[in-house]
C-alpha cells in the first residue's frame, strides 16, 4: 500500500532567518524615516551648540562633540540641519525669531481699532522682547560681536551676515513705521543718528567689557534687563519724540499702559 507523501516540515533555521532579515528590512527603513523617540533631540542639539559655539571657536567645535553633550546620536545633526553650517545658522535664526517678530509686529498701525501709533510702547516692546531673548542667552551677543569681527572669509561670518540681513531689512520696515513717522520726531533730531541710538541703547548693555560695568555696579541678569528696557526706552523717546508721542501710552506715573 503506497504511503501517502510526506509534508515537508517547516525549515526553521530559514524561517528564523526571514525574521531577522525583515526585521533588519524595518529597522533600516525606520532610520530613514523620522527618527522614533527623539522628539526633543533638535532642541537638545540646539541648546548645546549655542554653549559651545558661544564659548570656543567655531572651528574647534565638531559636530560630534556636540551630539555626545547633548547626549543624542551624532548622526541626528545632519539628518535635522545638514550639517555644522546649517546647525549654527538655526541655532541663531530661532534665537532671534522673537526679536524679528516684534520687529515685525510692533511697527504696524492699528488699522482695525484705529488705534493711533505708540513709538515710545513699540520701541519699549522692542527692547523688551531683546533683553529677554538675550537674558536667557547672556553669551550670544559677544559670540556675534567676536564672529563679525573675525573676517569676511570665515564660515559664520558669512551665515551671520545672511541672519542679520534679515535683522537689519526687518528693522529698517520698524524704523521707518515706529520712528520715522512724520510729526512724531523732534525737529532737530536727525534720524539716521537716532537710528544709531536706538542700536547702541539695545546692544551696548551685552557686549560691554566686564570690567567697565564692574565700575559702574552694574550686573547683567534678567532682572536688570527688564529694568533697562524701561529705563532706555523713556530715555530714547524723550530725547528723540516729541512731547507728545514720548508720552502716548504712559499713565500718569510714567509708566507704560498695556
Amino acid at each position: 500500500m503506497n504511503q501517502p507523501p510526506e509534508t515537508p516540515l517547516p525549515d526553521r533555521q530559514n524561517s528564523a532567518s526571514e525574521r531577522r532579515t525583515t526585521g533588519i528590512t524595518e529597522e533600516k527603513s525606520l532610520r530613514r524615516g523620522r527618527p522614533q523617540g527623539d522628539s526633543d533631540a533638535r532642541e537638545a542639539l540646539l541648546n548645546t551648540a549655542r554653549e559651545l559655539f558661544a564659548s570656543r571657536p567655531y572651528r574647534t567645535v565638531t559636530l560630534r562633540e556636540i551630539a555626545r553633550y547633548a547626549g543624542v546620536e551624532a548622526a541626528l545633526v545632519r539628518y535635522y540641519f545638514g550639517g555644522k553650517a546649517g546647525l549654527f545658522e538655526a541655532m541663531m535664526r530661532e534665537t532671534l525669531a522673537p526679536v524679528l517678530d516684534a520687529l515685525r509686529t510692533s511697527g504696524q498701525f492699528r488699522a482695525s481699532t484705529g488705534e493711533p501709533p505708540q513709538p515710545r510702547r513699540q520701541v519699549e516692546h522692542v527692547m523688551q522682547t531683546y533683553y529677554r531673548i538675550m537674558g536667557r542667552h547672556p553669551h550670544l551677543p559677544r559670540l556675534v560681536f567676536r564672529i563679525l569681527n573675525e573676517g569676511d572669509d570665515l564660515e559664520p561670518f558669512a551665515i551671520l551676515s545672511r541672519v542679520f540681513g534679515d535683522v537689519v531689512q526687518a528693522s529698517d520696515v520698524w524704523i521707518k513705521n515706529a520712528l520715522l513717522i512724520p510729526g512724531e520726531l523732534e525737529q532737530n533730531v536727525n534720524p539716521e543718528f537716532a537710528r544709531l541710538s536706538f542700536i547702541s541703547l539695545m546692544v551696548f548693555p551685552l557686549v560691554a567689557p566686564p570690567l567697565v560695568l564692574r565700575r559702574i555696579g552694574i550686573s547683567v541678569n534678567p532682572d536688570t534687563l527688564t529694568a533697562l528696557a524701561s529705563h532706555n526706552s523713556r530715555l530714547f523717546s524723550q530725547g528723540v519724540f516729541t512731547h507728545s508721542a514720548s508720552t502716548a501710552g504712559e499713565d500718569a506715573s510714567g509708566e507704560i499702559l498695556t
